[in-house]
């Protein structure tokens, strides 16, 4: 079961990979992960966002700095505690990250739409099981962002 487990783990990350080569580059891979950051976790101080992210404090300035200019991420005053800024995602923010998944998706489409209909069947028929393998992929998210 372990090695049938890798083999699904190695191409369910090469399947991966293929969409995430063929997105749209207008944003870097951290730019996106920190969007989607902040829409599944909420407003975040920039510090978090960097530990999260796994890069410096500088960079992540940087790179939140982008997102404002873009128009997808804004900073706010936290209402808690006024001197404390954090870090929010936009509407346009949002609606880039819903275009983002909708082009991965279509390149993902595209090759199902190649497999023969037993194939197709086989796929539908593992749908629940990849659909808990994203709820915890989330939960691991969650766990991780805390």
């Amino acid at each position: 079961m372990v090695e049938h487990s890798a083999v699904l783990g190695e191409t369910l990350f090469a399947i991966a990979g293929v969409a995430i080569r063929r997105r749209d580059r207008s944003l870097g891979l951290t730019a996106a992960s920190t969007l989607a950051t902040l829409e599944r976790t909420g407003p975040r101080r920039l510090t978090d966002l960097a530990v999260n992210e796994e890069v410096t404090q500088p960079s992540m300035t940087a790179l939140v700095t982008q997102l404002e200019g873009l128009g997808l991420a804004e900073r706010r005053r936290d209402p808690a505690d006024a001197r404390v800024v954090l870090v929010a995602i936009t509407r346009a923010g949002r609606q880039h990250l819903r275009a983002m998944r909708r082009a991965g998706a279509a390149v993902l489409t595209g090759l199902i739409d190649k497999l023969d209909e037993q194939e197709a069947e086989a796929l539908d028929a593992a749908l629940p099981a990849l659909l808990r393998l994203t709820e915890l992929a989330a939960e691991s998210q969650d766990s991780h962002t805390g």
